[in-house]
């Protein structure tokens, strides 16, 4: 049996390819995600100032108010994929093409693993193999490569860190990762405690990237320097005795190769936003309605969980008609409701207040990465759906915000499934921890949608249009930030 695990196998070559492949791929990428709010917490409010770990040199102001977004760090396309600034839309489709790829060519490595009996390679059968290991990392930090003897085919350490790589750090990167789904969470709020939170999941998770850097970077290194030509030789012809030029060839082709796709990906991206969001969002879109589309919230946390501090993301619109609504305290804010429905209607807060109340203490997970515990109070959009009775061929509502400075010469908008609004946890809130909801989060009224990332939930509400197309309102893409910041229209991760 040792003396067949001395090669590999062609499955495992070309395995061992595509996750090389994909694991640049959701480096590069993955910093580029971080770079929207690049701080990591172990509390689950991020209170500024409590992150264990931040990136970048800005500081917030204190003498005005500042957006989450204004936290985003300008990052080298050297680095990240596809570089830049705030192109969070393009990094999270490159992550999530990747993603399904790496997850599969993982499931078959492992499966064939087990049953043609490679297993051995990876996994120790005899606590002997941690002196041996020790005594191994000693050989190394001496400066000296163990002999051709120590390789079965790894030698003890290469053998535990490959275990570990294989069988430890990768299904933590797809737990935590898991947690970055406000779906998900919300549909089984006990998930993410069992990593400490979503922040501190979010910590495990950077924390397993950083692992997979180090490791690629030893891995390449020991492969040049440790019996090199015996290894490129196996590794990619997979002989006992190979022909080490054309092992060398098809390295170097391959390598170049991966090289000359990180360059064509970065160019292509940002030169190609929108033609690169319509084609991966065609792939991406459909996985992920399948995996979080259908769960519905059942989160309910605790007054002690409320956070002391909740981020805002949009400043406050400017306009005229706003700021006279604010100034009155909204007591002439009118709401109208229509598009394809039997019964348009035109709402006042008093209106609102007059329908059967929600409460409900939610968690806010912001497509940048931060969260936020707190109380909701408002009407269910199922309430508001049955008094304005949606057509039978109506499939989507589309939410629009007053008039933002920042937006211009637009006002915010998004766009939801019908089946999205039917959550129970899907409301127009008028309170925010049992007060009127403050002007920084979105008074008079605001939409709470649990189960999707924070760029859905419209502020400044003053219009809810019933369509049967999404496609008429704004540039045609589901939404603001589908628009204009190339995001998914799902947003349930």
């Amino acid at each position: 049996m040792e003396q067949e695990l001395l090669g590999f196998p062609l499955w495992l070559r070309i395995n061992h390819f595509i996750n090389l492949f994909c694991i640049f791929v959701l480096m590069r990428s993955g910093v580029q995600i971080l770079a929207d709010h690049p701080k990591l917490y172990w509390n689950d409010d991020t209170t500024p100032g409590s992150e264990w770990i931040k990136f970048g040199k800005k500081v917030m102001p204190t003498d005005r108010l500042w957006t989450s977004m204004d936290e985003a760090e300008h990052i080298n396309s050297l680095v990240a994929l596809p570089g830049g600034h705030h192109n969070l839309g393009a990094s999270r489709n490159w992550h999530f093409l990747i993603v399904p790829v790496w997850v599969l060519n993982g499931l078959s490595y492992v499966t064939l693993l087990g049953v043609t009996g490679q297993w051995r390679r990876l996994l120790p059968t005899s606590w002997t193999i941690i002196p041996q290991a020790w005594e191994s990392l000693l050989t190394y930090a001496r400066f000296q490569i163990p002999p051709d003897s120590a390789f079965h085919p790894y030698d003890p350490l290469q053998q535990l860190t490959y275990a570990a790589v294989v069988f430890l750090v990768a299904p933590l990167m797809i737990l935590t990762g898991l947690c970055m789904s406000p779906a998900l969470i919300a549909r089984y709020p006990w998930y993410p405690r069992l990593f400490g939170g979503r922040q501190a999941a979010r910590s495990l998770h950077f924390i397993g990237l950083m692992t997979l850097v180090v490791y690629t970077l030893v891995h390449l290194t020991l492969v040049v320097v440790v019996h090199f030509p015996e290894d490129i030789g196996d590794m990619v012809v997979g002989a006992t005795s190979p022909n080490v030029a054309l092992a060398l060839w098809v390295a170097s082709i391959a390598l170049i190769g991966v090289v000359l796709f990180h360059l064509w990906a970065t160019v292509y991206t940002l030169r190609h936003q929108r033609q690169f969001q319509v084609h991966a969002t065609a792939i991406v879109e459909p996985l992920i309605r399948a995996l979080f589309g259908r769960l519905r919230s059942r989160q309910q946390y605790t007054k002690a969980e409320i956070s002391p501090y909740f981020r805002v993301n949009g400043y406050p619109p400017e306009s005229e008609a706003y700021t006279k609504q604010a100034e009155a305290q909204f007591v002439e804010w009118r709401m109208a409701i229509g598009g394809l429905v039997e019964k348009p209607l035109m709402l006042s807060l008093a209106d609102l207040r007059a329908l059967p109340k929600q409460e409900q203490i939610t968690k806010h997970n912001c497509i940048q990465g931060w969260s936020a515990v707190a109380e909701w109070g408002g009407v269910q959009m199922s309430t508001i759906l049955d008094l304005c009775r949606p057509l039978p061929h109506a499939r989507y509502v589309g939410f629009h915000a007053f008039s933002q400075a920042e937006y211009a010469p637009l006002a915010y908008y998004e766009v939801l499934t019908l089946d999205d609004v039917l959550d129970p946890h899907t409301i127009l809130a008028y309170e925010m921890n049992w007060n009127p909801l403050p002007i920084p989060h979105g008074a008079p009224c605001r939409l709470r949608i649990e189960t999707k990332t924070g760029y859905k939930m419209v502020k400044y509400l003053r219009a809810i249009e019933v369509v049967d197309t999404f496609t008429t309102i704004g540039e045609g893409h589901g939404g603001y930030r589908e628009d204009h910041q190339y995001y998914d229209k799902v947003a349930a991760i």
